[in-house]
């Protein structure tokens, strides 16, 4: 049977008559007596021994130098001078053979790419796979050696792609760290971005499925914005609006409550008005003309907020470094109650001085409280805002403002978690929490 497969593998690779015989009668008497005078033996030229290639079989397997021959010829650069120059049309002949070759070789062969080597994965191929398995974009391959490219230049061939004993050791601590952020759940197992070695590890991962949860919610501004602009100019209820745009049912009320607002004055003026300016339906502006100034006005919000936040400091305890736990842990509980809150000592109606900004102090240092120097910076920053004023020609002037800030502070300082509902939490054989139900 194997010399049977070998015989018709040989009957398969076997040259066609044609060519065959031409290689007798022409090729071989031309090489003979223009080329082997140069190209044969041990000290044959360009290491060329034409004299070894007695079959169309070996031309083949080397057609690479047999090409190589051929422009040589055309470009009449063999034989070289002194040997007498063959005539032109057998020269042609040989020419023609050689590209005859050629074409038979590539028809016989036209959809096999030839040998195909197994390769392993390249580093790229390898760390998109891990993504796709774990959904987490660990990097496993980032201890591992660059991928060598072959003579062609691609890093994705098998030729080039090899394992190396060292390279499988990689291999495995690269598995043996996918595993270690595995973490069971109450329906399978999942994979967390970081590993899941100790108990504070799933306590991290349990509250960060939480944090990405209600970052994923749909609080930008400007979508708000832009569906009570259909409720007004459209049509339909605030709820259908919502649903239909993918927000909260509950907030969309909110934000249209601080549009409608007609006695309102200062910044929620200011945004009022941006609202009332948006272009009509019928206008014939284009979508997106709607939507970058709904981008303005969430930027705008964005801005009123930050130049009316309050502003903490840790307080000085003798002993105590300002940067200390305590303190730091007071500090942040005092933003946290008060991020709905605005400082009415940056408001001012027109006409009031600006006020006075004192010089900037230096980087703070180890220990030292760097909330002063950040209150001078949002200082000089309020200053040059001139939609924090109130303008004369309103009676009311701060008075009704100090009353419209609240509201639209509450409205525009509300976190993902207060615009939808909070999820249920159970804890589960993991010892960690993750989000039951969402409503």
């Amino acid at each position: 049977a194997v010399f049977l497969i070998l015989a018709i593998s040989g009957a398969a690779h076997a040259a066609s008559p044609a060519l065959d015989r031409k290689f007798n009668q022409t090729v071989k008497p031309f090489i003979a007596k223009y080329c082997v005078a140069c190209h044969s033996g041990d000290s044959a030229a360009a290491q060329l021994d034409l004299k070894s290639y007695t079959s169309v079989d070996l031309v083949v397997r080397d057609h690479a130098r047999w090409e190589g021959l051929r422009e040589r010829l055309v470009a009449n650069e063999m034989p070289p001078k002194p040997i007498p120059a063959p005539p032109a049309d057998l020269k042609k002949e040989v020419e023609d053979w050689i590209a005859a070759v050629r074409a038979e070789e590539a028809k016989r062969t036209a959809g096999d790419p030839g040998v195909v080597l197994a390769r392993r994965l390249s580093n790229a191929e390898y760390n998109y796979t891990i993504r796709d398995l774990t959904g987490r974009d660990l990097q496993p391959t980032r201890e591992f050696p660059v991928d060598p490219a072959n003579q062609s230049g691609f890093d994705n061939s098998g030729e080039s792609l090899t394992m190396s004993p060292a390279l499988l050791k990689k291999y495995l601590d690269a598995a043996k760290e996918v595993a270690n952020h595995m973490v069971l759940t109450p329906d399978g197992f999942d994979f967390s971005p970081h590993p899941m070695l100790v108990e504070t590890d799933r306590e991290k991962y349990a509250i960060q499925r939480i944090v990405n949860f209600y970052k994923s919610q749909p609080t930008d501004y400007a979508d708000y914005f832009e569906a009570a602009w259909k409720f007004k100019h459209v049509g339909g209820t605030l709820n259908q609006r919502a649903v239909e745009a993918n927000l909260s049912a509950k907030y969309l009320p909110m934000i249209w409550k601080i549009l409608e607002d007609k006695e309102s004055v200062g910044p929620v003026a200011k945004l009022r008005g941006m609202f009332e300016a948006l272009p009509a339906p019928d206008g014939g502006q284009p979508p997106e003309t709607l939507r970058a100034k709904c981008v303005e006005m969430r930027d705008f919000v964005k801005r009123i907020r930050s130049h009316t936040a309050m502003q903490f400091s840790a307080p000085k305890v003798k002993g105590l470094s300002a940067t200390s736990q305590p303190l730091m842990n007071w500090k942040l509980k005092e933003f946290a109650t008060s991020r709905r809150k605005f400082d009415p000592a940056t408001l001012r109606n027109e006409g009031d001085p600006p006020p006075t900004v004192p010089d900037m102090p230096r980087f703070a240092g180890l220990g030292q409280e760097a909330a002063i120097r950040w209150a001078v910076f949002t200082l000089k920053e309020r200053v040059g805002d001139a939609d924090l004023g109130v303008q004369k020609a309103n009676v009311r002037g701060t008075k009704r403002l100090s009353q419209s800030l609240p509201m639209y502070f509450r409205t525009f300082s509300m976190s993902a978690n207060e615009v939808v509902s909070f999820p249920t939490i159970r804890r589960t054989r993991a010892d960690s929490y993750r989000p039951d139900s969402i409503t």
